[in-house]
C-alpha cells in the first residue's frame, strides 16, 4: 500500500479532508492522522465511559466511518472505558462495529415501524370483546 499523507490525500485541500482520508493515512503509518485518530478515540472513550456509568448498557454498536475503515481503534477504546469507568460497567459493556454499512438507519426505521404495525393490528385484536374472552379462556390458570 502507498504511503500517503493526509495532505496527499486531499490533494493539497484541506477542506476535502475526511474520516476516511485521516484513517488510511493512518494506516500508511502518517503520525498526523495516527495522532489525530488516537485523540478522537480518546474523547469517544471519555464520553462513553460516562455512559457505561449511567446507563450500563451490554453492547455499544458503532457505525459510520471511523470505525469501518479503521476497526483496530475499539482496543485502545476499551482502553480508555475500562480507564474511565466504573470496573463492572467497563467489563460487561461489548464493543462491536456495525455490519450494516449505510442501510443502518433505514433497517432500524423499517424494523420500528413494522413493530409498530404488529402492536397496532395485535392491539385493535385484543380490542374485541370476542378475542378477549378467547384469550382469558386460553390463558393458563396460576
Amino acid at each position: 500500500m502507498p504511503r500517503y499523507g493526509i495532505y496527499e490525500l486531499a490533494k493539497g485541500e484541506l477542506d476535502r479532508i475526511t474520516i476516511e482520508m485521516i484513517a488510511q493515512a493512518a494506516r500508511g503509518n502518517d503520525s498526523l492522522a495516527f495522532r489525530a485518530l488516537d485523540v478522537a478515540v480518546s474523547h469517544i472513550g471519555v464520553a462513553l465511559a460516562d455512559v457505561a456509568n449511567l446507563l450500563n448498557p451490554r453492547v455499544v454498536i458503532f457505525g459510520g466511518p471511523l470505525f469501518r475503515q479503521a476497526p483496530e481503534f475499539l482496543l485502545p477504546l476499551q482502553r480508555v472505558i475500562k480507564q474511565r469507568a466504573l470496573e463492572k460497567a467497563a467489563n460487561e459493556m461489548e464493543l462491536k462495529v456495525s455490519t450494516l454499512g449505510s442501510e443502518a438507519a433505514a433497517l432500524g426505521a423499517a424494523r420500528l415501524v413494522s413493530q409498530k404495525i404488529v402492536e397496532s393490528l395485535f392491539q385493535k385484536k385484543m380490542d374485541r370483546p370476542t378475542d378477549r374472552v378467547l384469550s382469558a379462556r386460553l390463558k393458563p390458570s396460576p
